[in-house]
Order: C-alpha cells, then sequence, then structure tokens
C-alpha cells in the first residue's frame, strides 16, 4: 500500500513540474485603421509549431513554453508583426495594413 502511494504522490508531483514549463498568454488584436477587433489571426509561438486563430472578438489564448521569446501574429493584407514576450502574459497588438502600391495589372487570357 505505500509503495502504490508513493508511486501516486511522485505521479503528482511529475504533473506539476510539467504544467509549470508553459506560460499562458492572452490578449486582443485590433485593427489599426478602425480599432475594431481582428477575427482569424493567426498567432504563433515563434520557433514552435504552437499556434492560435483570434476568434470573432479578437482574444487569443496561448499557453507556450518558458524558453519561447516572442510571437508572431500574420494576417493576409496585413504586416506581419513579431512581439516579445519578455515576461508578460497579456500582450495587446494593434495590426497595420500593408498597402501595395500597384501601377499596372496585365491579365492574359487563353481560349480553346
Amino acid at each position: 500500500m505505500k509503495k502504490i502511494l508513493f508511486l501516486f504522490t511522485l505521479l503528482l508531483i511529475t504533473g506539476s513540474l510539467v504544467m509549470a514549463q508553459t506560460v499562458q498568454i492572452t490578449g486582443i488584436v485590433t485593427s489599426s485603421e478602425d480599432g475594431l477587433a481582428m477575427p482569424g489571426v493567426f498567432v504563433q509561438a515563434k520557433g514552435t509549431t504552437l499556434g492560435a486563430i483570434t476568434g470573432l472578438d479578437g482574444k487569443y489564448d496561448l499557453a507556450v513554453p518558458t524558453n519561447v521569446q516572442a510571437l508572431v501574429f500574420s494576417f493576409i493584407g496585413f504586416t506581419t508583426q513579431e512581439v516579445q514576450i519578455a515576461g508578460r502574459t497579456r500582450i495587446d497588438v494593434v495590426f497595420q495594413q500593408d498597402l501595395y502600391k500597384i501601377d499596372e495589372i496585365i491579365v492574359t487570357g487563353y481560349g480553346t
């Protein structure tokens, strides 16, 4: 019985150590044009495959390892931003629109 109790206690301690190696980061992503929340923005922990997508209210919630230094925010039509974590658990981002000035577009169609 003592062996089972010891094993169970050891598993509980090990589980709590594993949970302590991640940090929960939350925040809101908004647009610089109108200040509205941006749904569908991809948030990724730099150097990992961990990521999240913002909800309809622009909020995200991501558990990242403690060794991750930055988050990368990307969305089509907006400049990709890399934000340093620096010990913060709440990171709000304001996205700037990425404007391309195109002088001329040539479209060629072929029929068969």
